[in-house]
């Protein structure tokens, strides 16, 4: 059960309520977590900074790759919520993260997620190796500042027990 309650749109002032409609024009609903945050603005305002990252990582690894990367993030910080909402847009894809076959650079990605979810200090010479020769500097500082950002959402949904959505329970799993 989640330690705080969901923002009412009726309730917040001007800034806040307009950050609320912004998030009905760009994805159709406020979220658990986006209605938790939204008792801060400058809270929403700094995770919400996360999206320009993701915008540049989908570019350069598509969609596909990218939900891989979060999802391996968010598995390993076990984070119930982004696990799950990141479970189901790669099952919206055809892909099941138990068993699928990933390509080189999808096992890279779960490989780097993997250990930066797990919160480590530093990458192992192999992963690294691995990153420097795929990727430029801009990139390898794009995927592990994304990689910092999710395991921040990660915390805030775990640590404030945020609901998982409605909309992400599947009756089938």
């Amino acid at each position: 059960m989640a330690r705080l309650n969901l923002v009412a749109r009726e309730a917040l002032d001007p800034q806040r309520r307009q950050a609320y409609d912004d998030e009905i024009a760009r994805v159709g609903l406020v979220t658990n977590m986006k209605g938790t945050i939204l008792h801060s603005l400058p809270a929403h305002q700094a995770y919400h900074g996360s999206y320009l990252i993701k915008a540049e990582l989908i570019r350069l690894l598509g969609k596909r790759a990218f939900n891989i990367y979060a999802h391996a993030i968010s598995s390993a910080s076990d984070c119930l919520l982004c696990s799950t909402f990141f479970r189901k847009a790669l099952a919206a894809e055809g892909i099941s993260p138990k068993d699928f076959n990933p390509t080189e650079e999808e096992q890279l990605l779960i490989d780097l997620g993997s250990r930066i979810g797990g919160r480590a200090r530093q990458l192992d010479e192999a992963i690294w190796a691995r990153l420097k020769q795929r990727y430029d500097d801009a990139a390898i500082v794009n995927l592990i500042g994304f990689g910092g950002t999710m395991v921040a959402t990660n915390i805030f949904n775990s640590i404030l027990e945020v609901d998982v959505d409605d909309y992400l329970q599947d009756p089938a799993q």
